[in-house]
């Protein structure tokens, strides 16, 4: 599918089915290696250091790792080893540092610190290249070319693929591996809805505050959604874990706060349509995206999506959240392209 559009990001938004085949096609046989080493090595615990839209990608990792591969999985803290000196046996711990740019200077260090402790470090990047190169053990690349627009797009979900192709070679899972061939067909349909997209956001062009939520293994792509909000539609935007949203948030919804549901049907379904009812209890103005009728029934703005299994759908729900984020931004006359006060590539330390 190929899109022509005044924006660059409309534009690498398309690029993605074809980034994540050209990842897979060109990673599958060095990710089936790497997670034959994670099981003669016999690991049993993930460290993750990523930063912006990588620590999104981080999150997904943290749920799907501990799901589908049953390891303790956690976030890295660099000054554990940077400021306090720990000394700490990682001998069974896999260090994944995520970086599109490969530039973050601390995750650099988080791999540099962890690596004389035994543990075994990774790193997926965009950038071949690139510190994060140099100093990780095992490179897993993402193939999305260079990435023009300063939000991420295909450069988020050629990671999740990367890391969702790691976890079904380290379980072993046939069935897992293959499913990652339905992705790009299954963008194709949320690619089909564009236009009922783009006239249903048009009712936000005026929207400030937003509160999107999820749970399980799609609270990466809340994350992503309510970042994608904030870069592209100055919207100021929260993600929340639903269970989260309703041990506390939901008191200060007001009826100027939209609120996102990313729902698809799985084994977390049950905490979403807890959280939708409550929100229908309030007359909170809604926005779902799901396959499941009986939530895209009560909805403000249904945005369906088709089915799929849940291990996959973050890399198509956020399509949906890449969309409106992208067509909210042109009903307010912004640039997408160019978020002020971003740059590319951010330098933390």
């Amino acid at each position: 599918m190929v899109v022509t559009s005044a924006h660059t990001i409309r534009e690498e938004i398309s690029q993605q089915p074809h980034a994540i085949q050209a990842t897979l096609d060109a990673e599958r046989e060095h990710i089936a290696d790497f997670a034959e080493q994670l099981r003669q090595r016999d690991i049993r615990r993930v460290l993750l250091a990523a930063r912006g839209t990588s620590e999104n990608a981080a999150t997904f990792a943290r749920y799907l790792f501990g799901v589908n591969n049953h390891v303790l999985v956690g976030n890295a803290s660099a000054s554990l080893f940077t400021v306090y000196g720990v000394e700490m046996d990682l001998s069974d711990t896999l260090v994944l540092g995520i970086s599109q740019s490969g530039r973050a200077s601390d995750v650099v260090e988080l791999l540099e610190q962890t690596r004389p402790h035994a543990a075994l470090t990774a790193a997926v990047t965009n950038t071949a290249e690139s510190p994060i190169c140099h100093v990780a053990q095992i490179k897993l690349l993402t193939h999305a070319d260079r990435e023009q627009s300063i939000p991420a797009t295909k450069t988020y979900t050629t990671a999740l693929a990367v890391l969702h192709q790691l976890s079904a070679y380290w379980a072993q899972d046939t069935k897992m591996i293959d499913s990652i061939q339905q992705v790009p067909q299954l963008m194709a349909q949320v690619f089909a809805q564009e236009d009922h997209i783009r006239q249903r956001s048009e009712r936000y062009r005026y929207l400030e505050t937003a509160s999107v939520l999820a749970r399980g293994l799609d609270l990466c792509t809340a994350q992503e959604t309510a970042l994608k909000f904030a870069e592209c539609s100055q919207i100021v935007s929260s993600a929340y874990s639903a269970a989260s949203f309703m041990h506390g948030p939901i008191a200060a919804l007001g009826k100027d706060v939209l609120s996102v549901l990313i729902a698809p049907q799985g084994q977390a379904l049950g905490s979403m349509l807890e959280v939708a009812m409550a929100l229908e209890e309030r007359n909170a103005e809604t926005l779902v995206i799901s396959n499941e009728p009986s939530l895209l029934e009560i909805a403000d703005v249904p945005i369906e999506i088709p089915p799929m299994p849940e291990h996959i759908s973050p890399l198509v729900t956020i399509i949906a959240g890449q969309l409106l984020a992208y067509h909210i931004a042109l009903h307010k006359r912004l640039n997408p392209d160019q978020p002020p006060g971003r740059r590319k590539v951010t330098y933390t330390m």
